[in-house]
């Protein structure tokens, strides 16, 4: 009896919980053209979704099935990026990186801007309320919603946390000890790698600079001077940020209380189940199965000829089976062993038993998903933080890099080897998934948890740092500097002024005779 009477306690306890915990609205918008950066955005707001609030989602992306309190709007936006990225692949310059990042950060504008024009975004944002905002880390101009819709805004970042999205919360960025995400260096640095790191923070300014001067033209063309705030007002009132990595990977580094770690955003507790067909492949791999992905935003199809020929002679060797990310109808001389897909569940192809090997381009997610399911690398870097994450984990012991110039069918061989044979890389792998994994919360319950917490304390303006309003000069002292050093040479230059005056008082260099008196000449004998 007293059983029952606790059972009943309960139900009525979680009862009036679940009735007095409060649905948000929150409208959440990207227009990236990367799938993958799109997917750790829409993570959240589906997990949120799940949790009973009502979220609207704008992305050029449809899920597969549908989900109670989660809305879509879909707007489909140019693809864009891939003639850049193509064109990338024969020039590995950082300068050429530059321009690609250019390249692809015009297609993300015009995309953002297409979609907060869309008819169906318009009516929505003018007829319905929100309490949230979610948006992606490029196109801050759509943050003039904030004001329009009189709410908060959080900003999701897929990547590690780069100099553009330091500027918009005041995060602090010690170049000496925080590798740019323009040069494959990591930390600690030295001496040496602080002078390269130097230009890496010159070419991430310009890349910063650049994106704010596009930024703010699509601002005021959507949200006039005369009716909204500033542009750099309203870029610089943002509650969170949520940022898809974390220290066990990436290595510590200072945050303000706005930024906040949730690396593994978009990793599933339980995977979901994979296609009959790509289940099938894998369960009959006796000798295991190897995942070959380079992202959404490198094309397989536009490697270079003699390139791709090293690439498929390496795959059709090894007794794996290999899932290979293939973006066009076919590929010439297709290895039987290989099975292309044009997207692939990632995460939980890398969450399968049989899963050997991941090669991949570098991204954030990707080797984020390959550490928490303990998956070795053999990673291919192009641009970006790519460099970086891969030159970490290779130093780390759990992956081998080939450099995409020193690409061929002999240093592919090699490596794919060193990586399948030497056990060391899978062991590491897996002692480094535990420490991955070892957290207080989940990333997707610190997520939510900061999420909410922002919206119940009505943008929680208590946690922004006041730094984020100090320009280049005020931020490190240079104005103090300068004042204090003027006073310092003032004080130096009178010092000096009065001890030459008191030098010419105390000791005259000419005495003269008194008038009308000559001087005696002295007789020689």
């Amino acid at each position: 009896m007293w059983q029952r009477l606790q059972l009943i306690f309960a139900v009525l306890v979680i009862s009036f919980y679940h009735t007095n915990t409060e649905a948000y609205r929150i409208f959440s918008i990207t227009s990236s053209p990367s799938r993958s950066h799109a997917i750790v955005q829409e993570a959240l707001a589906k997990e949120l979704a799940r949790r009973g609030h009502h979220v609207t989602m704008v992305s050029p992306y449809p899920s597969a099935s549908s989900l109670k309190n989660y809305r879509e709007i879909t707007v489909s936006v140019p693809s864009g990026g891939q003639h850049a990225m193509a064109s990338m692949m024969k020039d590995q310059s950082r300068w050429a990186m530059l321009m690609t990042m250019l390249s692809v950060s015009d297609v993300y504008m015009d995309a953002m801007n297409y979609s907060i024009n869309h008819l169906e975004v318009r009516r929505v944002i003018r007829e319905e309320k929100f309490d949230l905002i979610i948006t992606p880390m490029i196109a801050d101009f759509v943050l003039g919603l904030t004001q329009l819709l009189d709410a908060p805004a959080i900003i999701v970042c897929p990547n590690s946390i780069y100099g553009y999205l330091n500027g918009v919360v005041g995060n602090p960025n010690p170049i000496a000890t925080i590798p740019s995400t323009m040069v494959g260096l990591t930390s600690p640095m030295n001496f040496f790698d602080r002078v390269t790191n130097i230009y890496g923070w010159f070419l991430e300014s310009l890349f910063s600079r650049y994106i704010k001067y596009t930024s703010e033209k699509f601002y005021y063309s959507n949200f006039p001077a005369d009716q909204f705030h500033p542009y750099d007002d309203a870029r610089k009132n943002i509650s969170l940020l949520l940022v898809n990595q974390h220290f066990s990977k990436a290595g510590p580094r200072p945050y303000v209380p706005a930024v906040v770690e949730v690396g593994g955003l978009q990793i599933k507790s339980k995977p979901d189940p994979l296609p009959e067909d790509l289940q099938d492949w894998m369960d009959g791999a006796e000798h295991g199965v190897i995942l070959f992905s380079l992202g959404s935003n490198i094309q397989s199809s536009s490697i270079p000829g003699e390139k791709l020929d090293a690439v498929i002679n390496t795959l059709k060797k090894l007794k794996q089976r290999v899932i290979w990310k293939w973006d066009s109808p076919d590929l010439p001389n297709k290895p039987s062993n290989v099975l292309l897909r044009p997207w692939l569940p990632q995460d939980d192809i890398l969450a399968h038993k049989n899963i050997r090997l991941f090669i991949t381009h570098g991204g954030l997610g990707g080797v984020a998903e390959a550490q928490f399911h303990g998956v070795p690398l053999v990673g291919i870097p192009f641009f970006l933080d790519q460099p970086r994450n891969l030159l970490s984990v290779q130093r780390a012991g759990w992956a081998v890099v080939v450099e995409f110039t020193e690409l061929t069918e002999q240093t592919f061989t090699a490596a794919i080897k060193e990586v399948l044979e030497n056990s060391s890389y899978t062991d590491t792998a897996r002692k480094l998934s535990k420490l991955y994994r070892d957290r207080p919360m989940t990333a997707m319950d610190t997520a939510v948890y900061w999420t909410e917490y922002v919206i119940r304390n009505k943008g929680a303006h208590h946690m922004r740092y006041s730094g984020v309003d100090l320009n280049f000069f005020q931020l490190h002292l240079l104005d103090v500097w300068a004042v204090l050093g003027s006073v310092v040479f003032l004080f130096v230059v009178i010092i000096i002024r009065v001890c030459k005056f008191c030098c010419k008082s105390c000791c005259p260099t000419n005495t003269r005779l008194p008038s009308g008196k000559k001087k005696r000449k002295v007789k020689s004998h």
